[in-house]
């Protein structure tokens, strides 16, 4: 039976949409890839990601398939899915921004769920807006926390509305798709690779750098941290800082993890639902390869955490940097 689109324009323009992905998943995998077209725009797709080749989209069936077998091979490492999210993120952006004011609107319903409003919607100088309450449900999907600029406190908010200008709204869909992209790639890596794909991972793998050794000189003191237990911001500390220390720069296993940050916690006493939060964002870093904000960038980003941080973990780091310099 004939491979037919049956997607619109849109689905086909951001292949990331819930509709796109399950309509690649009702096509058989063996059929989807059976067509040589897919495979060359899949390792094409790929090597644009890595600036070793141009791709034009050409926004049909093969498109949408090339997009997910792209995210079968980029599952298969961590570099090559952060750059293939980052380049797809980027070519979704572009096209965001040539939309017209209101299918914007339509473009972030159906990409993300999120229902925005136009305000004076005109070509010249449109703006939008979105209830908080669903503006932080996308912060909190997307993980847009991370960033400064996407913080509820840096927001135009006027009763209860979030305001914002062409500019701003073309900056949070790239962020969202990327978001949305890279967790879906990461969603793959426990899926087996298809073996129409095995040679385009190994034509692909070999222009994939190698990632920066990482160091533990500047979480130096986390360290101090996890010997001076707090009793106020547990769960903030642990998503933001003990979680992706232990997994992703100790390079604990996840039951030694829990376990330390456990010990961490008790200062204060362990509920069901602490551990349960433990847990769930050990395997969260782990997943995602969250690292932790250095020193200055926990002072300078997360200053409510910072100021959390006991003064003995404060002192020996500034004492540390005297030396230093």
């Amino acid at each position: 039976m004939a491979f037919k689109p049956s997607l619109s324009d849109l689905e086909l323009r951001y292949p990331f949409t819930p509709r796109s992905r399950r309509f690649f998943e009702a096509v058989p995998l063996d059929e989807a890839l059976a067509s040589r077209d897919v495979v060359a725009q899949t390792k094409s797709r790929l090597l644009n990601s890595l600036a070793r080749e141009k791709y034009e989209p050409t926004f049909t069936d093969a498109d949408v398939s090339s997009f997910f077998a792209g995210a079968f091979v980029a599952s298969q490492d961590p570099v090559l899915t952060s750059k293939f999210s980052k380049k797809e993120a980027e070519r979704a952006k572009e096209l965001f921004k040539e939309e017209k004011p209101k299918d914007k609107i339509t473009v972030m319903a159906e990409c993300f769920g999120v229902g925005f409003q136009g305000t004076d919607v005109d070509d010249r100088r449109p703006s939008y807006s979105v209830p908080f309450e669903d503006y932080l449900s996308l912060a909190s999907k997307c993980e847009l926390g991370k960033n400064p600029k996407w913080k509820l406190a840096r927001q135009e908010l006027d009763r209860g509305v979030i305001r914002m200008n062409d500019n701003m709204l073309n900056d949070l869909f790239g962020d969202c798709a990327f978001a949305v992209v890279a967790d879906g790639v990461r969603r793959l890596r426990k899926a087996p690779l298809p073996k129409q794909l095995l040679e385009v991972k190994n034509d692909v793998i070999q222009y994939v750098p190698s990632p920066r050794p990482r160091t533990s000189k500047g979480y130096l003191y986390v360290e101090a941290l996890l010997e001076h237990p707090v009793s106020d911001g547990r769960h903030r500390i642990t998503w933001l800082i003990l979680a992706p220390y232990l997994v992703n720069v100790k390079k604990l296993d996840d039951q030694e993890a829990i376990e330390r940050i456990r010990r961490f916690v008790a200062v204060a006493g362990e509920t069901s639902a602490m551990r349960r939060f433990i847990e769930y964002n050990v395997r969260r870093a782990k997943r995602n390869g969250l690292l932790p904000p250095t020193f200055s960038t926990l002072k300078t980003e997360h200053p409510d955490i910072y100021w959390l941080l006991p003064k003995e973990v404060i002192a020996e780091e500034s004492t540390r940097r005297k030396v230093a310099s």
